[in-house]
C-alpha cells in the first residue's frame, strides 16, 4: 500500500513540474511539424515514418500513464477521465493502439486479382493523429480557457450564423 502512495506522489511531482509541461508541448510541436511534413494522400507509410510514429505514440503514453498513476484512472475525485480533454488523449492514444494491435494480428487473406484482402481495416482510425495538436490545450493552462470561452460563445452566434448562411444561399442562387 505505501508503494502506490509513494509511486502515486512520485507521478505527481513529476507532472506538476514546469520541465513535464514544457516536454509535453515540445513533443506536441514537433509531432504537428511531421504531420504536416507528411503526404496525406499517400496510402504507403516508410519505415522512417512508422518509426517517428511509434517514437511519437511512446511519448504520449507516458505522458498518459504518469498522468493516471498521478491523478488515478477513473474513480477517485480529480481522475484522469474525469476531464474532457484527457478523454480526448485517451481516445487518441487508444485508437493509435488499436491499429498496431490490428495490424499485429490481422489475418491475410489469400489473393483475389492479384491483391490481398484483411479483414478488418483499422487504417481509418490513423486520421485521428490530425487531433494531436489538440493535446496543446490540456497543457497550456491560457489556451484552455480561450477554448472554452470560445466554445461557450458559440450558441449566442446562433442567430448570426443563420442570417450568414441565409446570405450564402440567396448569393449561390444568384451565381448559378
Amino acid at each position: 500500500m505505501k508503494i502506490r502512495i509513494y509511486i502515486n506522489l512520485a507521478a505527481m511531482e513529476v507532472i506538476n513540474h514546469k520541465a513535464f509541461e514544457a516536454t509535453c508541448i515540445t513533443v506536441i510541436l514537433l509531432n504537428s511539424f511531421t504531420l504536416a511534413a507528411e503526404d496525406p494522400a499517400s496510402t504507403e507509410t516508410s519505415p522512417e515514418s512508422k518509426l517517428i510514429e511509434d517514437i511519437f505514440l511512446g511519448l504520449y503514453s507516458i505522458e498518459m500513464v504518469l498522468k493516471i498513476l498521478a491523478m488515478g484512472f477513473l474513480l477517485n475525485q480529480g481522475a484522469y477521465l474525469r476531464d474532457s480533454w484527457n478523454i480526448l488523449d485517451f481516445i487518441i492514444v487508444g485508437s493509435a493502439y488499436l491499429t498496431i494491435f490490428n495490424d499485429l494480428f490481422a489475418e491475410k487473406k489469400p489473393k483475389i486479382n492479384g491483391e490481398e484482402e484483411e479483414g478488418l481495416s483499422l487504417n481509418s482510425l490513423r486520421a485521428f493523429r490530425v487531433l494531436r495538436p489538440l493535446r496543446a490545450i490540456t497543457s497550456i493552462k491560457g489556451l484552455r480557457v480561450l477554448v472554452l470561452s470560445v466554445l461557450s460563445a458559440l450558441p449566442l452566434l446562433k442567430d448570426t450564423m443563420i442570417v450568414l448562411i441565409f446570405f450564402f444561399l440567396i448569393f449561390a442562387i444568384a451565381a448559378t
